[in-house]
């Protein structure tokens, strides 16, 4: 088996080498890194060329975007997706990894909302609880955590699905993806670390995710199929 992880990073230079360096490699089957940088202004892709990683580029800015131009890049039979701002522990790489190499999950889903602390700041804390709440509701899900970016796919199962959300939706997109196919989600406790700063627009990109669950709906699309003409 071989593994492929992808980062999308944007201004991260003051975190991406200890990302790599906290990844444990002698824990892990063969793994290739990648790192996305999505036209970053500062040393970024420099710092993750040194500490190995293999970067390529996507100058049209967004989560999504440059998540799916690193899928593209992955050769690996399972493919992880992890942030580069240091909120996802490295560590937690061979848990996330265990359901799907055992051919039980077509995907494993880091969990955060555990327990508290959480690592997270209060106000987004909350909007995860009512986002998950949501998700639960319309697809008649039980998990805790829909929006962590740090996740486990198989190839086979990454094929089967259509992406093309540019934002931070794509988290959301992914899982309704996983859903629609019938490929089975395995929810994997991981740590949250602490950081200083984001790239999220919580109230806008709340309400984008929300959007979007309902958009999708498979009620929602049903009615609109029927009046068409």
């Amino acid at each position: 088996m071989r593994v492929s992880i992808v980062i999308p990073a944007l201004n991260e230079e003051d975190s991406i080498g200890r990302v790599l360096d906290q990844i444990p490699f002698d824990r892990l089957p063969e793994t290739e890194v990648i790192v996305v940088d999505n036209g970053s202004h500062d040393d970024t892709a420099e710092v993750a060329v040194k500490k190995g990683a293999r970067v390529v580029f996507e100058p049209h800015k967004g989560y999504g975007v440059a998540t799916r131009k690193g899928l593209s890049e992955a050769k690996g039979d399972i493919v992880v997706t992890m942030d580069a701002d240091g909120g996802h522990w490295p560590g937690d790489l061979p848990n996330i990894l265990k359901p799907v190499d055992a051919g039980s999950y077509g995907a494993a889903l880091g969990v955060r909302i555990h327990s508290y602390p959480h690592g997270m700041k209060i106000r987004r804390f909350l909007g995860n609880v009512l986002l998950a709440r949501f998700f639960n509701a319309l697809y008649r899900e039980r998990l805790s955590d829909v929006q962590c970016g740090f996740r486990a796919i198989h190839r086979n199962a990454l094929a089967m699905l259509s992406l093309t959300e540019d934002g931070m939706q794509f988290t959301t997109e992914l899982l309704i993806e996983l859903k629609e196919k019938g490929i089975s989600i395995f929810p994997v406790q991981v740590e949250q670390v602490p950081t200083k700063r984001s790239h999220l627009k919580e109230v806008q990109d709340f309400a984008k995710h929300v959007a979007l669950m309902l958009r999708r709906f498979p009620g929602v699309r049903s009615a609109r199929n029927l009046e068409a003409p």
